[in-house]
Formats: structure tokens, C-alpha cells, sequence
């Protein structure tokens, strides 16, 4: 134990990255699923679909859709490098798509450590924020997702990193910053607000020379990253205008709030009561431009817009962390008087702490959306004669997406939500029911589609996804029942 504390006094860093890296790599074993739509459906759905020369649900085919092809190319080769390699099914290569995201997620905390040094010369503080960042409840599951919020991350970092590494970055840092600055853009279209704030920052110390050449730099690095538009559509940035349009005319058609929901997000996820001294200290060390203003700008236009998804704000969290750990350290130093505050912040750590604990042990193992996944796993073994099932929710009218590349093969999904008549172009196998209520009367409506059905089994949520549905219903956690159509499939498989 001495030895070990003798070695964390001499190498913190690479005691803190280690214990993170271990945190990642259990979360990256156990937990499966996705998390969110976008992280399987935009990124994994569709590029896995595409090696196995599908195209789900004709995503290349009706028009750009308003993301970024980035992401999903670069998981398409790395998915055809897996199937090189013999890693065939979509369940054995999650393991390791989630590994290497695990692997790319410590650089948020390197970077975030290295910009905490850079501001407040203290290796302490730095220790804290890397501490914060490696064993916050959500982030080692956040880091095996295919989130671009997530993935952008150490882009951001690192770009702001290498600017203000020096008191004058030269020609070679500012380049290197613009690139990746790039990058983060060409994975999330939404870090032009953080640009912008950055940019900001450059006039504000009149850095005008400076400006330029980083611009460039990004603007070159962006423009090469959207080439895959000219591929897919025949014309350049295709998918940004679609984005652009989109969200231009949509912006009401999602989970909306008001402007301050994304501060009441940031204070649940960073942890309360510890939270509000962290907030509290992030806007206390607002003089940091490259990293307040950027960060704010950001925070600003997510607050100011009606589309307001928990997961949007991600991509700033480390910035608040490391501004905030800076602020309230500098906060009691300037203030060493205020003793009974001290010990009301001692108090809320602790607290904040036994909270976070509590979180972070199921979160990390977490296999969410458990009854779609394996759903999907179960039908895998009837992929040679089953193309199309359909999935029966005229209880909460709404489309259920399930993630059917973990089927095999090209399988069709289609919904009924409500009593209209549903043109199927190929005979379902399967009625996948969501939820038992008023079961009888929907088996009875969907025999025009399946006149034979034979009940499979249930695919129930998991305990935490249960729990998930009852404090969120946006979360759609319930129970999958499965039916054959005895017409297709005359026999159960074992």
C-alpha cells in the first residue's frame, strides 16, 4: 500500500487513467444494448446494414437525413475490417467496438487534466478533475456508447488543448487545433456554437492572425471529412443543408423545455449537492475564454432551443467540470474566511460522493435496452426463412424501432400503431406485441396480417431499464411478446 501511494504521488495520471480504463473496459463487457436511438440506429444500424449489403430502411435512398456521414463511415470500414478478420456477428463485434471506444474515451481525461494543470498550475486540482471525470456514474457507460456527443469529446478537448498549451501556440499548434477542431464539427454539426465561442475568445485577445490560420485549418479539415456527400448524394455538404432544413422546421417535433432545462441536466448528472458548487464555480472562473466562452455559447443555444435532449449537453460536461473545480478551489482560497461554507461544501461532497457510488456500480454494468436487443438475438435463429415481422403498439401509438441487424440477415420491421390497414410487402414471420395490455382483442386485429399465430415467448426489460420507464416513459422499456406465424414457420427452434 505504501508502494502504491508512492507510485500515485510520483505518477497520479497514469494511476487515475488506469483505474478509469478498468471502470471502461467492465462496462464494455457487460454493458450491452444502446442507449439512446441515435447511438444504434444512426451509427451501428446503418453502417453494419450496409457491409452486409442491406440499407436500412432505405436511409440511402429517400435523401440525406441530416447527420453527419462521418461517423457512420468510419464504424462501416471498421465493421469490414471485423468481418476481414472473421468476427462475424453483430454481438461479438459490439464487444469490441465498445473496447476501442473505451480505449479512445481516456483521452477525455488526459486532455481535461492536462488543460486543469494548464489554468491553475496545481496538481492537485488537476488530480480532481481527472478523478471526477474517470468515476462520474455515467461516464464509464457513456464511453462505450456510439453517442456523438460522446465521441466528439476528446476532438474538443484535445483542439483546445494544444491551443493554449503555450501563451503564443505556434503555427504548428494552431493548425493541429484547427484539424481537430474539424473533426469535433464533422462528427457533431452542433460544435459550431463551441467554434463560434472559441473564436470569440481568438478576437477577444486579438488574435486575429491567429483566427485565420485556424480557421482554415478547420475549414479545410471539415470540407475532406463531408466528402462522403459527394459519394452518396453527388453534391457537397448535402447532409449539413439537410440538417440545417430540418431542424429549421422540426425543432418542435421532439422532447421540448424551457431555457433552463440544460442547467438543471448539468447540476443532476454532475451530482447534487456537490453540482451547484461546480456550476456555481464554472461561471466564477468565466476569465478562462478558450474555455468558458466556447462552452457557454454552447450551453447558450442549447438553452435558447426549443429540441431538448439530455444527451445535446454532453460535449460540454468536462469544460464545466474543469472550470468549476477550478472556480470553487479559487473561490475558498479568495474567500479562506467563510469557514462555515467550507464546512457546508465538505458536508455536500460527502454526500455527492456516497450518491455517486450508488449510481456508478449498476450504471457501469448496465445492459439497456435489454428486451429490444435480445428480442432480435432470439429471431437470429430463424434468419435463414424469416424476412419481416411486425411490431403491434395500438396501446401507446408509437413506433417501437428494434435493433434488427442482431437478427441476421435482411429482416423487415413494420408497425402498426393504429386501426388502419398496413400494406406489407413481405409475409410476416413473427407479431411482436409491446406490452399485454388488451392482448387478446390485438391478437384477434392483427390475424388479417397472421391468421396462425403461436405464442414464442416474452422478452422482458431488465430491472434498471424497468426502473428507467417508470421515472422517464420516453424511455420505451417494455415487455417484447413474441408470436409466430405458424403459416410461415410451422415449427419452434430451440
Amino acid at each position: 500500500m505504501k508502494k502504491l501511494k508512492e507510485y500515485y504521488d510520483k505518477q497520479p495520471l497514469k494511476v487515475i487513467l488506469f483505474v478509469a480504463l478498468i471502470l471502461r473496459l467492465v462496462s464494455a463487457i457487460f454493458s450491452q444494448g444502446y442507449g439512446m436511438h441515435d447511438d444504434h440506429f444512426l451509427i451501428i444500424e446503418s453502417s453494419r446494414s450496409m457491409v452486409d449489403g442491406h440499407d436500412y430502411q432505405y436511409w440511402f435512398v429517400d435523401g440525406p437525413q441530416g447527420h453527419s456521414l462521418t461517423y457512420p463511415a468510419i464504424m462501416y470500414f471498421f465493421f469490414k475490417l471485423l468481418k476481414f478478420i472473421g468476427i462475424v456477428s453483430l454481438n461479438s463485434q459490439m464487444y469490441v467496438v465498445r473496447i476501442v471506444h473505451a480505449l479512445f474515451s481516456l483521452l477525455t481525461i488526459y486532455f481535461s487534466y492536462k488543460i486543469t494543470y494548464r489554468l491553475s498550475n496545481d496538481k492537485k486540482i488537476s488530480n480532481y478533475v481527472a478523478w471526477f471525470l474517470s468515476l462520474l456514474w455515467c461516464m464509464p457507460w457513456l464511453s462505450v456508447r456510439n453517442l456523438v456527443e460522446i465521441v466528439c469529446i476528446p476532438f474538443l478537448l484535445s483542439s483546445t488543448w494544444l491551443y493554449m498549451r503555450n501563451n503564443e501556440p505556434n503555427t504548428k499548434e494552431i493548425i493541429f487545433s484547427g484539424i481537430l477542431m474539424g473533426l469535433a464539427f464533422a462528427f457533431r454539426y452542433q460544435v459550431i456554437f463551441f467554434i463560434g465561442g472559441f473564436g470569440l475568445a481568438m478576437l477577444i485577445y486579438k488574435q486575429y492572425k491567429q483566427a485565420v490560420i485556424w480557421s482554415i485549418a478547420l475549414i479545410i479539415t471539415f470540407c475532406l471529412s463531408q466528402i462522403t456527400d459527394i459519394f452518396m448524394w453527388k453534391k457537397p455538404f448535402a447532409e449539413m443543408l439537410g440538417y440545417i432544413t430540418y431542424n429549421a422546421t422540426h425543432s418542435k417535433d421532439y422532447i421540448t423545455g424551457g431555457f433552463f432545462n440544460y442547467i438543471g441536466v448539468v447540476l443532476g448528472v454532475l451530482v447534487p449537492p456537490l453540482s451547484v458548487f461546480i456550476f456555481f464555480g464554472y461561471f466564477y472562473g468565466y476569465k478562462r475564454l478558450f474555455v468558458f466562452l466556447p462552452s457557454f455559447c454552447f450551453l447558450l443555444f442549447h438553452s435558447i432551443f426549443p429540441n431538448k435532449q439530455e444527451r445535446f449537453i454532453f460535449p460540454i460536461l468536462p469544460f464545466i467540470v474543469i472550470l468549476g473545480v477550478i472556480g470553487v478551489n479559487e473561490f475558498f482560497i479568495k474567500h479562506a474566511n467563510r469557514v462555515k461554507l467550507k464546512k457546508v461544501f465538505k458536508v455536500c461532497l460527502k454526500i455527492s460522493i456516497a450518491i455517486n457510488v450508488i449510481l456508478l456500480i449498476p450504471v457501469t454494468v448496465h445492459y439497456s435496452k435489454s428486451a429490444r436487443v435480445e428480442s432480435m438475438k432470439y429471431l437470429r435463429k430463424y434468419n435463414d426463412t424469416a424476412h419481416a415481422f411486425i411490431v403491434e403498439d395500438r396501446v401507446n401509438h408509437r413506433n417501437t424501432h428494434l435493433p434488427r441487424t442482431y437478427a441476421g440477415g435482411d429482416i423487415r420491421q413494420y408497425n402498426v400503431i393504429k386501426d388502419t390497414n398496413l400494406v406489407c410487402d413481405t409475409v410476416p414471420a413473427f407479431i411482436i406485441f409491446v406490452d399485454s395490455v388488451n392482448l387478446e382483442e390485438r391478437k384477434e386485429y392483427v390475424k388479417k396480417y397472421a391468421e396462425n399465430l403461436e405464442y414464442e415467448t416474452t422478452i422482458y426489460p431488465n430491472t434498471l431499464d424497468q426502473l428507467m420507464q417508470k421515472i422517464n416513459r420516453h424511455n420505451r422499456n417494455l415487455p417484447l411478446l413474441i408470436y409466430r406465424n405458424v403459416d410461415e414457420i410451422p415449427e419452434k427452434r430451440n
